[in-house]
């Protein structure tokens, strides 16, 4: 009995995705010609805003708009621009026309030339703001590139400056162009589009029809043929005999073809078959070997990994001693960098210790010899002190010379008599005068006497001192020069072993980084020989158990030859 087909027939199969290709080949192409066209039309509709601005923008009198201020509404200069800019918004098809002023941060309206009760007055505020807008007021233009669909009807917006006779821009020109006309002629030319797109599919799907038809009853022809040879029970050395002239002749001829061909292909089969089934036991037996020695191999990789880990577990342990090792390294030669850096100080100091100590050696210098030289001066000075001794001596003659002539003047006085009584009065006065004179020479004798020995004292503490100065405090200070000299070459010596400890700190620390650097990279190495020897000891298994099944396929492999061997026996060959 002949079956018919389960799913969709071949007619069904073509016709679909065919109608359905040319649909959208059709929406495509009419799509991309509308938008070809409505391009042209927007563009066509913005040079026409483009150029009505423009005209508008050089005919309005910028002179007189610069006078025009809020409240001139129904002045003559605000009715005469008004008039004008009627005018060219009817001369040139312009929905709205309208001038525009800024105080640098919003924008007004100056002159509407709106007929109804929507005009806005000079001053009213816009609804754009001034950031939009200032490239306008710098002195460029601005035209939308798109139709605007508003509530006043398709519009084309475009803004142009507007100067003064001077050439100022004082203000810009706002036009509203009415794209009505391009709106409609789009409208018209996408029913258009539709209408040809809807009759071009029609037309194309009714002649698909038609074609698929005549291709499927020539394959119902041939799928006769076919069933003919199907139900005669294996027979491959039957042919089709078809008579057509066009591709379901040709297939006729590919079915024998192929018929001869599954001959030759069955044949091949059963001489194979029996080679097969010989070969599958071979490679049963075979297999069965194999497994024995892949699951030695998986014990040993097995003992190597345990090994592995044992490695990888040491080396892990050596990098944390290494790291240890190497961060004492580092704080060793950070102190070593510090104490080198604290010996170039101390070198400093020791310099400047001794350039102080020689220049603090001259300024003593040259200061004893000052003050040695004022206390000579002070001393030889004070030696004057030995006239007081002579000029006291001479006192005290005068004062014996005095006694002696009161002595006198008191014995004339006597033999006087009492004539002679003052006078007596006065030489005994003057002999107590040189009494006195006597006694105080006396003291100042031996006041001068002690300061003398004063002076002499500290004349010989003086000298002493000189020599103390000269002896004990100079050579102080060349104990000092040469102490500071010894200790900035102990210092200059030791900045230079701290230098080199540095540098033999750098070094060890880089060759220890590097130690630590080949200790990782060989317990990289050994983690990833361990997981190699793993995935291979994982692999082994999973092999013994694919040559089990591999053993177990070949088993049934040779089921599998003896079947096709009975199977095969079932043609004519």
């Amino acid at each position: 009995m002949k079956r018919k087909t389960k799913g969709f027939s071949i007619r069904t199969k073509i016709l679909l995705p065919a109608s359905a290709l040319i649909i959208l080949i059709g929406v495509i192409l009419g799509v991309s010609s509308y938008r070809r066209i409505s391009d042209g039309l927007v563009g066509m509709g913005i040079e026409e805003a483009t150029m009505a601005a423009k005209i508008a923008a050089k005919v309005i009198d910028g002179d007189a708009l610069e006078k025009i201020s809020v409240g001139d509404e129904g002045t003559q200069e605000y009715n005469a621009l008004l008039e004008s800019m009627r005018d060219i918004q009817q001369d040139c098809g312009i929905a709205f026309l309208y001038t525009l002023y800024t105080d640098g941060n919003k924008v007004y309206y100056s002159v509407d030339t709106d007929t109804t009760s929507n005009q806005s007055a000079i001053g009213e505020e816009f609804e754009t703001p001034y950031s939009e807008l200032s490239g306008v007021f710098g002195g460029d233009y601005y035209v939308q590139d798109y139709i605007d669909h508003t509530d006043d009807g398709y519009l084309i917006s475009a803004y142009m400056p507007i100067q003064n006779s001077s050439g100022s821009i004082i203000s810009i020109l706002g036009c509203d162009y009415d794209a009505a006309p391009v709106s409609k002629r789009l409208s018209d030319t996408l029913s258009q589009i539709i209408w040809i797109t809807v009759i071009s599919l029609a037309a194309s799907l009714i002649i698909l029809s038609i074609v698929i038809g005549q291709i499927t009853k020539s394959l119902r022809a041939v799928d006769g043929k076919i069933y003919e040879l199907v139900n005669n029970e294996g027979d491959l050395t039957q042919k089709l005999d078809v008579s057509a002239n066009d591709e379901t002749g040709l297939i006729a001829e590919n079915v024998n073809s192929l018929l001869e061909y599954i001959r030759g292909i069955m044949l091949n089969i059963f001489h194979n078959s029996e080679n097969l089934s010989s070969s599958s036991k071979t490679i049963a037996e075979s297999l069965a070997n194999a497994g024995d020695s892949i699951s030695s191999v998986s014990s040993t990789m097995e003992e190597m990994s345990a090994a592995m880990e044992e490695t990888s577990a040491s080396l892990n342990q050596i990098t944390g001693e290494v790291a240890q090792i190497y961060t004492t390294i580092e704080s060793i030669s950070a102190d070593a960098q510090e104490g080198n850096n604290a010996s170039i100080d101390t070198c400093k100091k020791a310099a400047d210790i001794y350039r102080k100590a020689a220049d603090d050696q001259k300024s003593a210098k040259a200061r004893a010899e000052e003050l040695a030289l004022a206390m000579n001066e002070k001393i030889e000075q004070s030696k004057a002190v030995n006239e007081i001794t002579t000029l006291t001596e001479n006192i005290l003659n005068i004062t014996s010379q005095t006694n002696l002539l009161s002595l006198n003047a008191s014995i004339e006085a006597a033999r006087a008599g009492e004539s002679g009584r003052g006078f007596a009065v006065v030489a005994s006065e003057i002999g107590k005068l040189a009494m006195d004179s006597a006694d105080a020479a006396t003291q100042i004798q031996k006041v001068s006497n002690e300061v003398i020995a004063s002076v002499d004292e500290l004349s010989n503490k003086a000298a002493e001192l000189l020599v103390f100065v000269e002896q004990t405090a100079m050579g102080g200070y060349e104990k000092l020069l040469e102490t500071s000299e010894s200790y900035r070459k102990d210092v200059d010596d030791m900045s230079g072993m701290m230098q080199n400890f540095a540098g033999e700190c750098e070094n060890i620390k880089e060759r220890i980084d590097y130690i630590r650097q080949s200790v990782s990279d060989v317990n990289s190495a050994v983690e990833e020989s361990a997981k190699g020897i793993t995935v291979v000891t994982d692999t082994a298994v999973t092999l013994t158990g694919s040559v089990n099944d591999i053993g177990a396929e070949a088993a049934n492999s040779s089921d599998i030859a003896d079947g096709l061997l009975n199977e095969v026996n079932k043609f004519k060959l």
